[in-house]
């Protein structure tokens, strides 16, 4: 009996000693934790080339280039997201494209990422989303609050001869491909237009830079706003303000866009943003003659672009579809039989006119006035053509 019991006990003394050992096998083959590592590379982000992105704005594209002796090269099987600042919605943005073995493209979210005090990091990261090996750079990229207008209702971008007018409704919001166009623009409230030189303030219309840009208060829009210096740290414009610009020439007609830039970023308005139309229509650029009696009967030769060239649309029987007005007063006659010039040219650059008769109820000099300045315009349909310096025709009483 003794030595079964001592068989069997040292059989159950072996299995204990085996279980323990095979549990002591187990803990040491225990997979270690993953411990992130700062791969081989130098970062840079090469578009957009100044560091900066419109913030709460999607679909922005940022370019990160990975280059340097031994750099770890990139692959869609390697690379598991990319890291765009400290906003949470943008530290593992998976939406990424691997151009290359040293070039990574990557699209802000569908919420975009919010505004940033500071330059903050990127970041391509690799092989484990959970604990994820990376190359970096810090203070890379930096999100700006981008340019905001006035609800559309508002009109926020009209021409600026317009801006008197307290109905609303009745603000223009066509301008000439010709260009030379002042355009006002009204900051949404909570953004401000910044005049100093460091913002780099700029409009664009129809594909061109404007010109001249101004800003201007936001409770009158006529007292303009200036920084004392390029450096001046105090910004001196106020919520909801407004900017001007001059138009330049060869807008395109097809392009209605607005786009505004400010601190290093650029937002662009549609049409159905703004309700600004960048139109093909008849400009006045020059008035051979600039004034004539009160009484009428002075030949003008009108200079501009994009006419009628259609004589008939200047019949003088009455059905005519063009008409050319001196102080809101239709001009007397198209075209001159001594000499013999047509009313308009065969290119549509010139329209021949004789002035009419404004005496006492010209509608710009008044009912009791018998001379003054009277602008000049050409009408088509719901077309008048835009008033400039060139548009001014001075009546005498003589």
């Amino acid at each position: 009996m003794s030595h079964v019991h001592s068989w069997r006990h040292s059989r159950l003394a072996r299995a204990v000693s085996i279980g323990a050992a095979a549990a002591t096998l187990l803990v040491v083959v225990q997979p270690l934790p993953a411990h992130a590592a700062t791969l081989t590379g130098t970062l840079a982000l090469t578009s957009p080339a100044n560091g900066k992105l419109a913030a709460l704005t999607k679909n922005q594209v940022v370019t990160l280039t990975v280059s340097g002796a031994g750099a770890t090269a990139l692959s869609e099987d390697n690379v598991v997201a990319v890291k765009l600042g400290a906003d949470p919605n943008c530290d593992d943005l998976t939406n990424y494209v691997v151009t290359s073995a040293t070039t990574i493209t990557v699209k802000t979210p569908s919420t975009g990422c919010i505004a940033s005090s500071a330059a903050e990091e990127v970041a391509i990261l690799f092989n484990d989303i959970a604990s994820p090996d990376t190359i970096a750079k810090a203070s890379a990229i930096t999100f700006v609050s981008p340019p905001k207008l006035g609800l559309l209702a508002t009109k926020p971008v009209i021409n600026d001869n317009s801006s008197a007018i307290s109905d609303v409704t009745k603000q223009a919001q066509r301008f000439l491909t010709s260009g030379a166009q002042v355009v006002r623009v009204k900051a949404a409230a909570d953004f401000a237009f910044d005049p100093r030189t460091t913002a780099g303030l700029k409009a664009n219309l129809g594909g061109k830079d404007g010109t001249d840009v101004k800003v201007y208060d936001a409770t009158t829009g006529l007292t303009q706003r200036t920084a004392a210096t390029a450096t001046d740290q105090t910004v001196t414009a106020d919520v909801g303000n407004y900017l001007t610009f001059k138009t330049a020439t060869g807008m395109d007609a097809t392009n209605d866009t607005i786009v505004i830039t400010q601190n290093g970023v650029s937002k662009s308005f549609l049409k159905a943003d703004t309700g600004a139309d960048v139109v093909l229509g008849p400009s006045i650029t020059s008035l051979n003659v600039t004034s004539g009696k009160a009484t009428g009967g002075t030949v003008v030769a009108i200079t501009g672009a994009n006419f009628n060239k259609t004589l008939s649309a200047y019949a003088n029987d009455g059905s005519n579809t063009v008409k050319v007005m001196f102080c809101g007063i239709e001009a007397d006659n198209y075209g001159v039989t001594s000499p013999a010039t047509p009313a308009v040219n065969s290119t549509g650059t010139i329209i021949t006119v004789i002035t009419p008769n404004v005496t006492a109820d010209a509608l710009g000099v008044g009912a009791t006035n018998y001379a003054g300045v009277c602008p000049v315009s050409i009408q088509e349909g719901s077309w008048v053509s835009p008033l400039n310096g060139a548009t001014s025709f001075s009546f005498l009483n003589e």
